[in-house]
């Protein structure tokens, strides 16, 4: 088995390896130490494949320091304090393939190239030296004829297929240059990186140079543009098509950071000549962090792109015509951009933005500040394997995923989810039962999950905590819900801490269901058995009071005195007072007058206020026929207040209608106080309302009471 060194030493000379070591990682080497001996004296080096070297302490390399490591295939060397490099550096290295040369700050890079440019090095196939000659930003290095030949090699050609010189700044960069070194039909993939570039010289003679480029990356860079008129849109259509008309071959283009140095936002206008011409045959396209705002389409076909990100952006919306042409895309990346205004404002489009990309397997939407997914988004996308719809507003999985049995991680982290219903919960089960061929992951971390007795959160922290070991991912510790005002940790006591606290509020909230109930029904109880008891006293009264009228035995001489004026003795003399009488002598089986009135019972010669008095003292209950004849007499108006005075029980009988504004205060306080009787005209003489019974039960109820 091959295995890794690890040494932090400034002098590796003495270094002692197993057999099986191939990796050899040395940190704090001298560069000053490194001598021709230092590698060649020990013959354990020579079985060394992998050497990464971080150095310090010397301006310059000399020569055949690396000279025994003769069946080195990778060789990196970093060293920020490098200036200086001999010309023969690199001697002996001849099985050696990649070289990283990378963050060597301050070596010149003149020097560097005249050490490669050499017969040594004739197998190098990949070549890293981003950041040289960085640290003298004020100096740019000419990208030109001598500067592609050294890579290449000036008389024995070496077949580089891999070039990497990002974080340099250059003057003039020379395509024709580099066709013409040889690198143009060997290098496949070339990364320039937050370059800056001064003035491109562009080679428009494409006949007899078919390079065999495949990926090129210049992201970051500053290319050579009018600033003042300055558009990303430009920039992009413009270089893309430049790229692909001299690299006819080219399969990925990278094209990030381009426009992040504009202040203005842009749209990108793709139309048919753009995608068929500069875009036709592209698998990998990547225009990240470019503050594109809009991307609008007319026609087009780029049904050779497999690879899209748009990350990074501020895009607002995408043209679903688009992503329509894109058949064959299998990643899409559309993450932190702001497509919330798309889904608030346009979500029939937003809904089928992805519909035509039915082999998608990875989509990446999160940072957009989705509040929420459209139902039928991802219907026809069953081949996804990855969703990641994190670090969104959604608060509620209300859209289809039962269709997505492919999926293996679906990342729904840091969003504004509480609760997850029971149906979903279901849906996301049976996904993992479904997909027996891998194990899915669901990253429900870092959301607003509340614990609380409620039926949903309860049932998603339960549901939660049981699926841990079966298809939740992510750390433990990052699943919190919120109890009571305190932040709970699902995986550890949240769920009994709640089952304790809903078992308590249960049984509370059965008392708080229970104790009135039961306190209603007693209260109930005791009504009825104080009514009964009631009803039962008052019966006795009733039937105790009939036998002391009928033997002469009630304590007042009449049951009621009934009072009246003068303009009303006809109708209460000859209609009402025998009635009154008559059935009073019925319901207490007696004969005996029970009603007294005025004109028959006062004594002649007596002072009339005397005998009114002495009247109301022989009578239970008080009558007043209430007329406004008898609101106007004086005489009445005494009888009233004399009434009051004694505290006698009144009845209130109109005889006929009498405006609250014509009673005296007496009369219209018992009139606004208790239920009054009336005496209706009618075709037989008239009648009285409630009838005699009911009147006669209320004379005969008063007398008990008073």
């Amino acid at each position: 088995m091959i295995s890794l060194m690890l040494c932090r030493t400034p002098d590796p000379s003495g270094l002692v390896f197993s057999d099986n070591n191939r990796l050899v990682f040395l940190l704090d080497l001298n560069a000053s130490l490194l001598t021709e001996n230092t590698f060649s004296s020990n013959p354990q080096w020579s079985k060394i494949k992998v050497l990464n070297i971080e150095a310090h302490g010397g301006k310059s390399l000399g020569t055949r320091v690396f000279k025994g490591l003769s069946d080195i295939f990778h060789l990196g060397y970093h060293d920020r304090h490098m200036i200086d490099i001999d010309n023969n550096a690199f001697y002996g290295l001849d099985n050696l393939e990649e070289l990283n040369f990378s963050h060597n700050i301050r070596l010149n890079m003149s020097n560097f190239l005249k050490s490669i440019s050499s017969t040594h090095l004739m197998r190098l196939k990949a070549l890293t030296i981003s950041h040289m000659y960085s640290y003298y930003s004020t100096d740019a290095i000419d990208a030109n004829d001598d500067f592609f030949r050294s890579i290449a090699g000036h008389y024995n050609k070496r077949n580089v297929t891999y070039l990497n010189i990002s974080d340099v700044r250059f003057g003039d960069f020379d395509t024709k240059a580099f066709m013409q070194s040889g690198l143009c039909d060997s290098v496949k993939t070339l990364v320039l990186r937050r370059v800056t570039i001064k003035n491109m010289i562009r080679f428009n003679n494409v006949t007899d140079h078919k390079c065999s480029l495949k990926v090129f990356d210049i992201s970051d860079s500053k290319l050579p543009f009018d600033w003042r008129h300055f558009r990303i849109d430009k920039v992009v259509l413009s270089y893309s098509c430049w790229f692909k008309h001299h690299f006819l071959n080219l399969e990925e283009l990278y094209m990030n950071g381009l426009g992040k140095y504009i202040i203005t936002p842009t749209s990108i206008d793709f139309d048919k000549n753009y995608l068929c011409s500069c875009l036709n045959g592209i698998r990998k396209f990547s225009l990240e962090n470019n503050l594109l705002k809009l991307l609008n389409y007319t026609e087009g076909n780029q049904g050779a792109m497999e690879w899209i990100s748009l990350s990074e952006n501020i895009l607002e919306f995408i043209s679903p015509k688009f992503l329509s042409q894109s058949t064959n895309v299998q990643y899409l990346d559309l993450s932190s951009n702001n497509l919330y205004k798309m889904q608030e404002y346009y979500e029939d489009r937003f809904e089928i933005l992805i519909t035509n990309n039915t082999k998608l397997k990875v989509l990446k939407l999160n940072k957009n500040n989705l509040a929420r997914i459209p139902f039928n988004m991802f219907l026809t996308n069953s081949e996804l394997e990855e969703l990641d719809l994190s670090q969104n507003k959604i608060s509620s999985l209300n859209f289809s995923i039962g269709q997505l049995t492919h999926l293996k991680v679906f990342n729904l982290s840091h969003n504004a989810i509480t609760s997850i219903d029971a149906q979903t919960r279901d849906t996301m089960e049976k996904l993992a039962s479904d997909t027996n061929s891998h194990k899915l992951l669901i990253d429900l971390s870092n959301m607003p999950f509340i614990c609380s007795c409620d039926d949903d959160h309860i049932e998603t922290i339960q549901w939660i905590y049981q699926n841990l070991d079966t298809f939740i991912a992510s750390p433990r510790e990052d699943y919190i819900c919120t109890f009571q005002g305190e932040r709970l940790y699902i995986f550890q006591n949240a769920l009994e801490k709640t089952k304790s606290y809903c078992q308590v509020q249960n049984v509370k909230r059965n008392l708080a269901i229970s104790l009135p109930i039961v306190c209603v029904f007693l209260l109930i109880c005791v009504v009825l058995f104080f009514k009964i008891r009631r009803f039962g006293r008052m019966h006795r009264a009733r039937k105790n009071l009939r036998s002391q009228i009928r033997l002469g035995e009630f304590p007042k001489k009449f049951v009621a005195f009934l009072s009246f004026s003068s303009e009303e003795a006809e109708l209460v003399v000859n209609k009402i007072l025998p009635i009154l009488n008559s059935e009073l002598q019925q319901k207490t089986e007696t004969s005996h007058v029970l009603v007294c009135s005025g004109d028959s019972y006062f004594r002649p010669g007596y002072a009339l206020g005397e005998e009114i008095i002495r009247c109301i003292e022989d009578s239970a209950v008080i009558i007043l026929a209430v007329s406004k004849h008898f609101c106007q007499k004086e005489w009445c108006r005494k009888e009233v207040q004399e009434t009051y005075d004694q505290n006698k029980p009144i009845i209130l009988l109109f005889l006929k209608r009498v405006e609250p504004c014509e009673m005296g205060k007496v009369l219209q306080k018992l009139f606004n106080r208790y239920a009054h009787a009336s005496w209706i005209p009618d075709s037989n003489g008239g009648h009285i309302e409630p009838d005699w019974s009911i009147l006669c039960d209320a004379l005969l109820d008063l007398s008990i009471e008073h």
